[in-house]
C-alpha cells in the first residue's frame, strides 16, 4: 500500500468494469480515486483540481487518450500520465514526453501497483520486500 495518502488520481476508461476494477482496487491501495468515462469529462475534471497520477483509456468514446494526454500536459505538465490500450503503442509517446508510461490490456493489476509503487518521491511500506520495480520513462 502506498503510504502516502494524499496521492490523486484519476481514471479515464470508458469499459465500465474496468472503470469499476481499478477504483475498486486503487482506492483499496490507499489512493484518492476519480473516475469518468469520457475525454471530455477529464479535461473538465483536470480543469476543476490538480491529479498526481491520470490512467487514461487509449481509445474513449469521443476524444483518443493522445489527444486528451496532450491537453492534460498543457495544464497540469507535472502529472504522472499513464496510457491504458489494447493496442500496440509505439514509445513514441513516452520518447516525447507526453506520456509516460503505458501498459496493456488486459491490464496486470500487480504490475501496475509495482509502477505505482515506484513513482519517484512516493514511499513503500516499511518493512517490505523489496521487488524489481517497472520504470515508467
Amino acid at each position: 500500500m502506498i503510504t502516502k495518502p494524499d496521492v490523486r488520481i484519476l481514471v479515464v476508461e470508458d469499459e465500465k468494469l474496468l472503470s469499476w476494477s481499478l477504483t475498486k482496487s486503487l482506492s483499496n491501495w490507499g489512493f484518492h480515486v476519480l473516475p469518468v468515462s469520457t475525454g471530455v469529462d477529464a479535461i473538465a475534471q483536470v480543469e476543476k483540481g490538480s491529479f498526481d497520477v491520470i490512467l487514461l483509456d487509449y481509445q474513449l468514446p469521443d476524444l483518443d487518450g493522445l489527444k486528451v494526454a496532450r491537453c492534460i500536459r498543457k495544464k497540469q505538465p507535472k502529472a504522472t500520465i499513464i496510457l491504458v490500450t489494447a493496442f500496440q503503442l509505439s514509445e513514441l509517446a513516452v520518447d516525447a514526453g507526453l506520456i509516460d508510461a503505458y501498459f496493456n490490456k488486459p491490464l496486470d493489476f500487480q504490475q501496475l501497483h509495482r509502477a505505482l509503487l515506484s513513482l519517484p518521491g512516493w514511499s513503500r511500506p516499511a518493512g517490505g520486500v523489496q521487488e524489481s520495480q517497472p520504470r515508467l520513462s
